[in-house]
């Protein structure tokens, strides 16, 4: 015979203060696990969702990202030997020489400066990287001082809006204008702004180019091209587009493993909080407990009465801690990460994932069954006739 859950509902609200304190202990530890895991899902979906795996792009060897790579014009074209480029529809190699700097431009919606990458291309990078597509306003033309901005800069920095003047050289000195906006599906280079490289060139003075993007035939020819660049005929680094993004993500993980040691000790901390505030509703229902067993409940259902009771808790404070995700990720969803690999900064959206969701309800349970487990066992284990003479 089980207890309703009524009689478990009504009991909460007893001790309404060490219930409180509990309650508050496990929504506060569900929410900085759920902004945790909204901040890397929202990173590693700008990071994943960039790059083709048949586009292999080519960096200095040692180089950890474009930005501290330099490859100059007899080394880049060493890489159009590689076997099985493809080719566009006029007989051009799908090869694109790019150039990546950086300018500083201050933040729209919170005070302080942010480094915005720059990438300086030519023509044919528009068809390696399909996913970029114009939204707004027209191309940038060689010659000119003019740019096209990713829409997730121009939502976050200032200078980059329909017309405006970005500063960026050297020197700062030289004022490019926004004639363009364009998209990558959500992607690392909605972060960027782009100009025709001959400009960037000059502009930066730089004589070298920071990558060289090349595209095969097939992704499952990309292992041999890559075999090829690193090889004696080149003796560059060479990894697929989407390797090399997902290799940015390693900073995240780092952050997600520290936060997630500093979780488990606050998980550890609201065990003793949910055994606590158990402990005491026992020693107070020992009369209570006895009557219950005097009129048939087996210990089996003082058990699971317990056990369902931290359950309660920790269940509803999981929802509560999810709420205030919601709300924070929400008030603060366009961020923006600044890698140490590339020294810039990366746009991303805090996302609520499925997942998360998931591991905050494990949580909050493993929490409850952990923390009520050993009140409930101390529970069943009340000798009636002494609780009743006690009482």
């Amino acid at each position: 015979m089980a207890l309703p859950l009524t009689y478990n509902w009504r009991n909460l609200f007893v001790r309404k203060l060490s219930t409180s304190l509990t309650f508050a202990v496990v929504t506060i530890i569900v929410a900085v696990l759920s902004i945790l895991l909204s901040f890397a899902a929202g990173i590693n979906e700008s990071l994943r969702s960039t790059g083709n795996p048949a586009n292999i792009i080519v960096l200095r060897t040692g180089a950890t990202a474009e930005s501290t790579s330099i490859i100059n014009q007899a080394e880049a074209n060493r890489v159009l030997q590689a076997p099985n480029i493809a080719q566009d529809a006029n007989g051009r190699a799908m090869v694109s020489q790019e150039l990546c700097a950086q300018t500083t431009l201050p933040r729209k919606d919170v005070r302080g400066i942010a480094n915005v990458a720059v990438r300086g291309v030519d023509d044919i990078a528009f068809i390696l990287h399909k996913e970029v597509r114009l939204t707004e306003g027209r191309m940038f033309e060689p010659g000119k001082l003019e740019v096209i901005v990713g829409k997730a800069a121009q939502e976050r920095y200032q200078h980059l809006g329909m017309g405006e003047v970005v500063p960026m050289g050297r020197s700062g000195d030289r004022e490019y204008k926004v004639v363009g906006v364009f998209e990558s599906n959500g992607s690392a280079m909605e972060s960027e702004i782009w100009a025709a490289r001959t400009n960037i060139m000059d502009s930066f003075r730089r004589q070298f180019v920071s990558s060289v993007v090349v595209q095969v035939k097939d992704a499952s020819l990309a292992r041999e091209a890559v075999g090829y660049i690193q090889g004696p005929a080149v003796r560059l680094k060479a990894k697929t587009e989407t390797e090399y993004y997902e290799d940015l993500t390693s900073k995240t993980r780092e952050i997600v493993i520290l936060t997630s040691v500093l979780i488990t000790l606050m998980g550890i901390g609201a065990v003793f909080a949910v055994a606590n505030t158990m402990y005491a509703a026992v020693d107070s229902r020992r009369r209570e407990i006895a009557m219950l067993r005097t009129i048939g409940f087996l210990r089996r259902s003082i058990i699971t009465a317990f056990v369902l009771e931290s359950l309660f808790i920790c269940m509803s404070a999981c929802l509560c801690g999810l709420v205030v995700a919601a709300l924070v990720s929400g008030m603060i969803a366009k961020q923006d990460f600044l890698s140490d690999t590339t020294w810039t900064v990366l746009a991303y959206d805090l996302k609520m994932t499925p997942w998360t969701i998931g591991v905050a309800l494990a949580l909050a349970a493993s929490v409850g069954v952990i923390g009520g487990l050993a009140p409930a066992l101390r529970a069943s284990r009340t000798r009636i006739i002494e609780a009743l003479r006690k009482a």
